[in-house]
Formats: C-alpha cells, sequence, structure tokens
C-alpha cells in the first residue's frame, strides 16, 4: 500500500479553524481541555508542587556504625570503597529489599545493612541486584520473608557470619525463640 504524503492545510481551511476558535490553526486537531490561565477564570497560571521524596534510608548514626563493622570495604570482595561517591563507587545494600515506603523497624537497621562497591547496576552492587539466587546463597540478599538477624552474610573480610543489632558480627547462629 503506497502512503500519500499529507497536504498541507489550505488558507481557507486554516481561516475556517481559526474563526472556531482554535489559537493555532495549522493542525485540525483540537484540543478539548479547557484552557489554562485568563480563559479558565483563574488570574495566573496554576502552579505544580513539588515535593522532595522522603528519605527513607538509614540514619547517619546507623551508616557510621554499617561502615565501622564493614571496615569500609566491600562485603563481597573487600575492596576499600569509602574514597569514592556513595551511589556510584559504593553504596548500602539493603538485604531484605526495601518495598516502597517499608514500615517495618528492622529495614534500615545494621543486620539488614551492608556496602558494596558499585551502584544497583555496576561491580558488586549490580552483581547482587542481577543474579538473586546466587546472592541469597551468599547472604547479600534474602527473602522478603526471612528476617534478617537470624541469615548469615558471607562477609569478605570474616566469613560466614551473622550480624548483630549492635553493629558488630557473630559466627554463632542466634537462638531462634519459639
Amino acid at each position: 500500500m503506497k502512503r500519500t504524503p499529507l497536504s498541507p492545510m489550505s488558507a481557507k481551511r486554516r481561516a475556517e479553524v481559526a474563526a472556531a476558535g482554535n489559537p493555532r490553526p495549522f493542525s485540525t486537531l483540537v484540543n478539548r481541555a479547557a484552557p489554562l490561565g485568563r480563559a479558565a477564570g483563574l488570574d495566573r497560571k496554576p502552579t505544580l508542587r513539588v515535593t522532595k521524596p522522603a528519605d527513607t534510608g538509614p540514619d547517619a548514626a546507623t551508616m557510621q556504625v554499617v561502615v565501622g563493622r564493614d571496615q569500609g570495604c566491600c562485603v563481597r570482595c573487600g575492596r576499600y570503597v569509602l574514597g569514592g561517591e556513595r551511589g556510584r563507587d559504593w553504596s548500602v545494600q539493603h538485604r531484605r529489599a526495601r518495598q516502597g515506603r517499608d514500615a517495618r523497624p528492622d529495614t534500615n537497621q545494621s543486620p539488614n545493612l551492608i556496602l558494596l562497591c558499585g551502584s544497583a547496576t555496576t561491580l558488586c552492587h549490580g552483581w547482587v541486584e542481577s543474579y538473586r539466587t546466587a546472592a541469597r546463597d551468599g547472604g547479600w540478599a534474602i527473602r522478603q520473608s526471612e528476617n534478617p538477624a537470624l541469615m548469615p552474610v558471607d562477609h569478605y573480610q570474616y566469613g560466614r557470619v551473622w550480624l548483630t543489632a549492635d553493629g558488630q558480627w557473630t559466627r554463632q547462629a542466634p537462638a531462634v525463640a519459639s
């Protein structure tokens, strides 16, 4: 099927469209929405309210605890990360991923947080995000139904350990209350 190019609007048609109220008669497409500004009964253009997204990350004190526990190094590969820019060269991984505005109290606590090199798409953090099953085997990612304090992590410096709420680590599995 051969397509023919659209012909430009004739001067006569342009005049008809302009007389019908189209302020820019270069197209027959008409916006049926109510006009903005004085024609809509407003004294000024409506303003858009842009709000800053809520900070859902850990607080500064928790970050200090995590950085101290991991000694400023990537938990997975051991690379020293603090010389770079957070979010690009290194990042804080939530082992149990946040879900929107996660209200669980342990989401931003030290057992759920580890340092990783890279961003969510590069280096170790990118690997953890891309290979979730293998990352779960290492404890760098856990399922939503799991408690971070009860799940061990393969730490580059300490081996297989459990991360504690006081910002430390232990080689002994925590006792589970029945």
